[in-house]
């Protein structure tokens, strides 16, 4: 009876020990395997990398230059008619001579400033004195133009709506002589002419009508 309880409690410790040697190793492999797969997916799928912002590229130097809306005359031979154009030679006064480089389409400081400031083109017919003129083309934004027609209403000039746009006169006399303006303003171009003891029949509206040919069709 000795030897078989011996036995008998020999075997129970084995059997322990054993359950607890494979319950070890259970876990053990249990903690393997959570570890190979969590380092698998993070080979798998690394971190995002923050991508550096691209480099900004300068526009070439042969970009085409921006639209501009209506007329853009860059000759004096492109604001008149042939029949103005031809009675303002016949008339036998140069064209820009350059005693009247000075000359500008308004003889008020400030709206002769504001031409003085801005692109414009100048076409002066006479020589330095009292006989001639000059016509100024000037492009405005819009701000700048509503400033030049405010001043205008402010000294004094008859302005009224005219060929989809705006015509400001004024005129006078003074020590003999007589001086005016004659003035249009359209789509951001500003026509202003400044004339002394000259107006030639029809001259602003000449340059009008070949500016904006609608206004032609119209006439």
């Amino acid at each position: 009876m000795t030897d078989e309880g011996d036995s008998r409690t020999v075997t129970r410790r084995w059997f322990i020990i054993s359950t607890i040697v494979i319950a070890v190793l259970v876990v053990a492999s249990g903690a393997l395997v959570s570890t190979l797969v969590s380092g698998s997916a993070e080979d798998a799928a690394p971190a995002p990398k923050e991508q550096p912002a691209a480099p900004e590229r300068p526009l070439p130097d042969n970009q085409p230059s921006a639209v501009l809306a209506g007329p853009n005359p860059t000759s004096c031979e492109q604001i008149y008619s042939e029949g103005m154009y031809s009675y303002l030679t016949g008339t036998g006064m140069p064209l820009n001579d350059q005693s009247v480089d000075d000359n500008v389409g308004s003889h008020d400081d400030d709206l002769a400033a504001v031409i003085n400031g801005a692109e414009h083109l100048d076409c002066s017919w006479g020589f330095a004195g009292d006989y001639g003129l000059t016509t100024s083309i000037t492009r405005l934004d819009a701000d700048t133009m509503q400033a030049v027609r405010d001043r205008m209403t402010e000294l004094g000039y008859n302005c009224e709506d005219e060929d989809g746009g705006t015509r400001c006169l004024t005129s006078g006399t003074e020590g003999g002589n007589r001086y005016g303006e004659s003035h249009f303003l359209r789509d951001g171009l500003w026509v202003a002419t400044a004339w002394v003891n000259f107006a030639p029949n029809n001259y602003t509206p000449d340059i009008v009508h070949i500016l904006w040919p609608d206004t032609a069709d119209a006439a």
